[in-house]
Formats: C-alpha cells, structure tokens, sequence
C-alpha cells in the first residue's frame, strides 16, 4: 500500500513540474509579440511590463501566504537581502525583455537553462565549488549548445551583425546571469522562511523598485488595453501557478528529477514559439536543444546540488525567470 501510495504521489510530482515548466515557458511567447511595435501599437516599455508583472504576481501570492510566516519575523537583514532579491530578479526581466526585441522566442527558449548554469558558475568561483574531471564536457556541452550554436546561428546564417547580437542574444544571456545572482542571494533566506511568503514580499520589493526606476528615469507608463490579458497570464500563470506547481513537485520527487524535468521549459518555448508566433524552428535549433538537455543530464547531480538549495524560493528561469526566474 506505501509502494503505490509513493508511486502515486511520484507521478503527481512530475505532472507538476511538467506542468511549471510548460506554464513557464509562456513568458517567451505571450511576451514576444507585445516587444514588437506595430503601425498601429503602442510600445510597452520593458521596465513598466516588469513592474505590472511582479504587481500582478504579488496581489496573487497575499492570500496564499495570509498564514505563513509573519513579517515582523524577519529580521533586517534578511529584508536587506530580499530588497537585493528584487533588484536583481527587476534587472533580470527588464533585460530580458529588452533583449527580446532583437531575439526570437526560439532563442529566447534556448536561454533559458543559463540561470541553472550561472548560478552554478558563481558557486565556483565564489564557494570554491569545483568541477568533477567527468564533469567538463557537459558542461561545455550545455555551454556550446545554450550559446555558441544560437548565437553562431545568428551572425553566419542569419545574417545578424554583432550590434544586433549584443542588443538581443546576450541582453537574454545577461538576464540569466542576474537571475543566476538571485539564486545566490536566496540562499541566505531559502531556508528560514516559508517560500509563499518569500516570493509575495520578493514580489512587493520587485514591483517598488520597478516603479522607482519609471519614476526616476521618467519612462511613460502607456500600454494596450489588449495587452493586459497576456500580462496577466504571464504574472499569475508563467510566474505564480508555475511557482507553487514548482515547489511542491519539487518536495515529491526531489531535486535532481526536478532539475531534469524543468529544463523541459526549452522544449515549450520552442514549440509554443512555432505553434503561436509561427517562428521557423531549424534543425540547428534543434541539435542545439538537444546537445543542452543532454548536458544537463549527464551534469544533472551537480546542478541539482546547486540548485536544490535555493529553488525552494526561486525556479530557469527565470530565469526565465522571468525572465524568471
């Protein structure tokens, strides 16, 4: 009876990071076309996108955590390190987003295991963490993959310039870096607060610090009525359902199944990125996609060290995140 009780609860445990990772994946396609100025279209500001975002997100996740954690039990350093959170989770989608405008949702896709992989590259250099002799190649397998192919695709096939390439592909690859910072930052919190309350306070600083960019930088606050359903989903869906969907997979199957199943969010963005914006999707990107995933299988253990200890507050993504995460 506790066999198949366990066997049933495993199964769940992965529908629901399946499920995470498919709803994480819609950031790059509900985005995508609201980066895009059209005849008739007013631009969203990247900056005023992540602030509606993160609002959206934390109006979602104030009822969820209402009987979690209190706030007058954090202390003020762990509130310093969340308003750091913030800054570099609004950093992460802001560049995001601005990188999207000279990207492609494929590619977008493509990025998105860079938060795993930073984060696991600032635990070297920072924590003396070090790779294992069977570990280089893949790594540089999901380097050569996540990176070198799609970016080598776009300046000798597609015929993109590297002016185009730095205002598009690495803007993206930027935002996993910070996200991969992020990660790092939520160590130090991860472990003493429950996670709802964690990401609805996170969510609070994201949209104050959002907010204080568009006032201090004067950015224009207008956007389309019609947007607002995509950003919406993208708040509620792609950020808060994927995140509890995230959490509690990840309590019933463990980290590493965890981290194999979510680098899945690739595989969506790829085929929603051909289903909903009719994107060509090449066979380059396609031994891309699967030259990383493969990588991260065989390097599954030490990302899953890496990250096991911090998801448990941030998924990618972002990320994605956000771009995500």
């Amino acid at each position: 009876m506790q066999i198949k009780l366990y066997g049933k609860k495993s199964r769940f445990g992965y529908y629901l990071i399946i499920a995470s990772a498919a709803l994480s994946a819609l950031l790059h396609v509900l985005s995508k076309p609201m980066m895009e100025i059209g005849p008739n279209q007013i631009e969203i500001n990247p900056i005023f996108m992540t602030f509606i975002i993160y609002l959206v997100c934390s109006i979602f996740f104030t009822p969820i955590a209402r009987k979690t954690d209190s706030f007058s039990n954090f202390s003020q350093k762990d509130i310093f390190f969340m308003i750091m959170i913030g800054l570099a989770e609004v950093s992460a989608l802001a560049a995001y987003f601005f990188g999207l405008n000279n990207s492609t949702a494929v590619n977008a896709s493509l990025f998105i295991n860079g938060e795993m992989i930073f984060s696991l590259i600032i635990a070297m250099v920072f924590f003396k963490e070090r790779l294992k002799i069977k570990e280089y190649i893949p790594f540089s397998m999901i380097i050569i993959g996540m990176v070198f192919i799609p970016i080598a695709n776009n300046l000798y096939l597609d015929g993109m310039n590297f002016e185009q390439i730095a205002s598009g592909d690495l803007l993206i690859l930027l935002s996993g870096l910070l996200y991969g910072i992020d990660i790092t930052i939520c160590k130090y919190v991860g472990d003493k607060y429950d996670a709802r309350r964690v990401t609805q306070i996170t969510s609070i600083f994201c949209a104050i610090i959002a907010l204080s960019f568009l006032v201090i930088l004067e950015i224009p606050m207008d956007f389309e009525l019609m947007s607002l359903p995509s950003i919406v989903i993208i708040g509620i869906l792609g950020t808060g359902v994927s995140t509890l969907f995230f959490l509690a997979g990840l309590k019933l199957i463990g980290a590493v199944r965890t981290v194999l199943l979510y680098s899945t969010t690739s595989v969506f963005g790829i085929i929603f990125a051909g289903l909903f914006l009719s994107e060509e999707i090449t066979s380059i990107d396609i031994v891309s996609l699967v030259i990383t995933l493969t990588g991260i299988f065989f390097l599954r253990n030490k990302l899953a060290d890496a990250d096991s200890e911090s998801h448990s507050v941030k998924k990618n993504t972002e990320k994605y995140l956000q771009f995500n995460k």
